[in-house]
């Protein structure tokens, strides 16, 4: 019981000291240029935590990673704000009446395929090194292709959301790296089906390979 509350309390603390470096650098950075790579670093972390690797230096960490992924995270986190931005002036500004009533339809499509890109892109982007685009559009792959991980993941940023609404002496110790977890971690399942799925294909092609190389013989 001692050992078990002890991990607990590890735990917390971990968390509560990732949540306070990722508003520090976040502010580092002045805010919207420190935003994108401090959840980068903050995510890159917690996928180590999530692969079981929980000895891991966190500020050392931290500070390498939004160090060497400012300039390509800062690109895919500008791309990404630019959407969002003409996803909302698109909203504010289109009438909702007549033929626009199915534009606004239409937008409200685009609007939910954007959603799961945000909810996928960081931990692609700290698992796998890609051009940016490709991020972008396994992103959309993996999250509509795998709905009850991405319903689940949405269920989880509602209870947090819920908690720090009704708590808001949490937002600044566990709001954020509590999200970041719940997402990383879903997010680490898809990842292993997809990778084991490749993994067996990959077996079932060679096996394929080599009874043909034997027939020949």
């Amino acid at each position: 019981m001692t050992g078990r509350f002890f991990r607990i309390c590890e735990i917390i603390s971990k968390l509560a000291y990732l949540n306070i470096l990722w508003i520090f650098f976040t502010i580092l950075g002045l805010g919207i240029f420190g935003f994108i790579p401090a959840t980068v670093a903050l995510f890159a972390i917690v996928r180590k935590w999530v692969m079981r690797d929980t000895d891991v230096p966190i500020f050392t960490t931290f500070w390498k990673i939004f160090r060497q992924e400012f300039l390509k995270s800062s690109m895919l986190g500008g791309s990404l704000l630019l959407i969002g931005y003409i996803l909302y002036i698109d909203f504010l500004y289109l009438p909702s009446d007549g033929l626009f009533a199915l534009v606004r339809f239409g937008l409200m499509v685009v609007a939910l395929l954007y959603i799961i890109v945000l909810l996928y892109i960081f931990p692609l982007f700290v698992h796998y090194e890609w051009k940016n685009r490709l991020y972008i559009k396994y992103a959309l792959v993996l999250g509509a292709s795998h709905p009850h991980y991405t319903l689940l993941m949405i269920i989880g940023i509602g209870i947090v959301y819920y908690a720090s609404v009704n708590i808001p002496g949490i937002i600044p110790f566990f709001s954020i790296s509590l999200l970041a977890y719940i997402i990383m971690w879903t997010s680490y399942q898809v990842i292993r089906k997809i990778e084991a799925t490749q993994i067996i294909d990959e077996e079932n092609e060679e096996g394929e390979t080599n009874e043909l190389v034997m027939e020949e013989n």
